[in-house]
């Protein structure tokens, strides 16, 4: 199940300027290791009376997989626009079912321009955050927006558990992709990495889906390749897309 965390933690930067993303939407995504199916995840986006938006993402296995790995992790990310720039208020973190569960909470305070964190790998603390640091679940929806205007060179300042850290992504192309969608047209993104390095990251996001995510392929440093597919979606604009 730790692959599967960082198979579908995406990538993505700096002060975002957008406009607001849909009032609401969710999808659904099979997880493969190769040719076996290891889960599904669940993502949705909704928007409380107060302006404030959230995004939460369940992963689960599923099939034999579930046999033998009992994780089900759970994030949550709550935010709010602030001159126009996405500003994170509260990111959760919930493994459990496993061997070994966790939790995490970091509370944005801007006023103070502070994160106070709670559970982790860490001790609890106090840690300064800069203008533009987002979650590491929210900057995945502020990825559809730049992507959406039209960016190429990507790049993300996100707080990862007490650690700040910044992903660089470039979109690399177009390609055409069978899905259970359809034939959707995507734009093909790539993650920038260190020379050297044996990680890849690819994904696809559609533009007839407002640039959501519809399949993303990792290769880990083991040569281990993992892959996520999207199954079904709800509340975007439909695809153009042909059986």
């Amino acid at each position: 199940m730790r692959n599967l965390i960082a198979l579908l933690l995406l990538c993505v930067a700096w002060p975002i300027t957008a406009t607001p993303p849909p009032a609401s939407f969710s999808a659904s995504y099979t997880v493969h290791k190769g040719s076996i199916l290891l889960g599904e995840m669940h993502r949705s986006l909704s928007r409380s009376t107060d302006a404030h938006y959230r995004f939460k993402t369940e992963t689960y296995s599923t099939g034999l997989a579930a046999l033998f790995v009992k994780d089900r992790i759970v994030e949550s990310s709550e935010w709010d626009y602030h001159g126009g720039v996405m500003r994170p208020l509260h990111y959760s973190y919930r493994k459990s079912g496993g061997k070994r569960e966790l939790q995490l909470d970091q509370h944005f305070d801007w006023e103070r321009k502070v994160v106070n964190r709670t559970g982790g790998t860490q001790a609890s603390s106090t840690l300064p955050v800069a203008a533009g640091t987002l979650d590491k679940l929210a900057y995945q929806v502020a990825l559809m927006d730049d992507l959406k205007q039209g960016k190429t060179e990507l790049a993300y300042t996100l707080l990862d558990d007490d650690e700040t850290k910044t992903y660089h992504f470039q979109v690399v192309g177009e390609e055409t992709l069978s899905t259970p969608l359809g034939t959707l047209e995507t734009l093909r993104i790539e993650r920038v990495m260190n020379a050297g390095s044996k990680r890849r990251t690819t994904f696809w996001c559609a533009p007839s889906l407002n640039y959501l995510l519809v399949r993303l392929d990792q290769r880990e440093s083991n040569n281990d390749e993992f892959s996520a597919l999207i199954q079904s979606v709800k509340g975007l604009p439909p695809a153009s897309a042909s059986p």
